[in-house]
């Protein structure tokens, strides 16, 4: 990026477009971020404590997943002895300079790697019609580098050590990974824990139940903890098991908050958040808005964190 730059006339213009870019990010709703009783592996990946400076990862694999996302694979700079530290469900920033373009494209993505995976971090990457940072990253080979920053800091969850607890997740397409990402850390992250999770979530067909495997391997590990419910709305599932036509509505979302308050347990975590939300706006409009789906379920704004 500084060579690119150096290049250029007005540095100083460039400069402050990336900082002025990198606080718009930073005052958006904050991700999950753990309060982990772990320890972690023999280093952590120094992210600059300024978001002026930036890390460069490198891909090491990159793989299509279904239609439109990949997992891409990055490399961490300390090698195989070294974790990402990201928090779970938090997001880095990538960026990079389109070409012929002055300023550059910042993007937050949250990883689907656990902080303390060793030697690499994960994206999952869903790619949109002249998205410039999506059709950057799809276009990356294994050697090619990435600039980013981060990461964001965010929620700060608190297990349940001493009283049954119990949580909503919902998540709308690919806004599944800071969903997961906070399952994930509920369920793994937090010895002792004793908080339950009810996710649902909506796509639009079964090829976008791209995080399948990863969730059902959460639920034979922990049965009585976690519940998964997809409501699928285009063609190609039916009404069976896990599976729901149609879309995260009142009723689906009903089944659930009343699922929470039937297993005797308290709902909503030790900071007295009952639901968390990542999607699209206008489902997350829908949910949150005046007269939406969870004001008439009785759940007020203050008990909702918004991805």
């Amino acid at each position: 990026m500084a060579t690119v730059f150096a290049r250029r006339p007005l540095l100083a213009a460039s400069t402050t477009a990336a900082a002025i870019s990198t606080v718009l990010y930073l005052s958006r709703p904050k991700p999950f971020l753990a309060d982990s009783a772990y320890r972690g592996p023999t280093k952590t990946l120094a992210f600059p404590k300024s978001m002026l400076f930036a890390q460069s990862l490198t891909v090491v694999k990159s793989e299509q997943i279904n239609h439109d996302t990949k997992k891409i694979t990055f490399s961490l700079p300390g090698g195989a002895n070294e974790s990402s530290g990201v928090p779970s469900s938090s997001a880095i920033l990538t960026q990079h300079t389109p070409q012929n373009a002055w300023f550059p494209v910042f993007r937050p993505y949250t990883p689907i790697s656990s902080p303390d995976d060793l030697g690499t971090l994960q994206l999952l990457v869903k790619k949109y019609p002249a998205g410039r940072a999506s059709g950057h990253l799809h276009s990356l080979n294994p050697g090619d580098k990435v600039t980013v920053r981060g990461p964001l800091p965010g929620y700060a969850y608190k297990p349940s050590l001493t009283q049954d607890r119990s949580v909503v997740l919902i998540a709308g397409g690919a806004g599944v990974t800071p969903i997961y990402g906070l399952a994930r850390a509920i369920l793994t992250e937090h010895a002792g824990d004793r908080t339950k999770v009810q996710l649902l979530w909506g796509v639009n067909g079964s090829r976008d139940i791209v995080l399948k495997g990863e969730l059902e391997d959460l639920e034979r590990r922990f049965p009585e903890r976690l519940s998964v419910v997809y409501a699928v709305s285009g063609e190609g599932v039916g009404e069976s098991g896990k599976y729901r036509k149609g879309y995260v509505n009142e009723g689906l979302l009903s089944d659930a908050v009343g699922e929470c308050r039937s297993q005797g347990a308290s709902w909503g975590d030790e900071k007295g958040t009952k639901v968390f939300l990542s999607g699209p706006p206008k489902m997350e409009d829908a949910m949150t808005g005046k007269g939406g789906v969870l004001e008439k379920l009785g759940v007020t704004k203050k008990e909702i964190h918004r991805f």
